[in-house]
């Protein structure tokens, strides 16, 4: 009889360790990117040597707003975009001007990478969240 209940007991606590790590685990949502950030892009636009820097606010709901200044224009611009992200911390950033870039998303949010996937570009940078307050509105 004591052997039946420790192996109940030891079985019980076997099964709680695995619910306790599938509970524990880390999935991304739109809500997981909220904030300011701010970024570094490199790579080549139209053939030429292309850099950028700017501040991004998500606002956790799927919207962005943006302020840069790139190698090109050496003025700052603006543009909003919308963005879709997956259990999985990846997605999509599409924005308003046409530009449409792949992120990868740390779990909790405070950093990313991301790639351009549209266009004549090859553009590839990181991000990092400066504050969890939305700066650009």
């Amino acid at each position: 009889m004591k052997t039946k209940l420790m192996l109940c007991v030891c079985v019980s606590m076997l099964g709680f360790g695995a619910s306790f790590e599938i509970a524990s685990k880390e999935y991304c949502s739109i809500k997981t990117l909220k904030g300011t950030y701010t970024y570094s892009s490199q790579g080549y636009y139209a053939g030429e040597p292309y850099a950028e820097s700017g501040m991004e606010s998500y606002n956790g709901a799927g919207n962005v707003v943006n302020n840069y200044t790139d190698s090109l224009g050496r003025v700052s611009a603006g543009d909003t975009a919308t963005y879709v992200i997956g259990e999985d911390c990846h997605g999509t950033v599409t924005y308003n001007s046409g530009s449409v870039y792949k992120i990868y998303v740390s779990p909790n949010g405070d950093s990313m990478t991301y790639i351009l996937t549209s266009g004549d570009g090859v553009i590839a940078g990181t991000s990092r969240r400066v504050s969890s307050k939305l700066i650009l509105k």
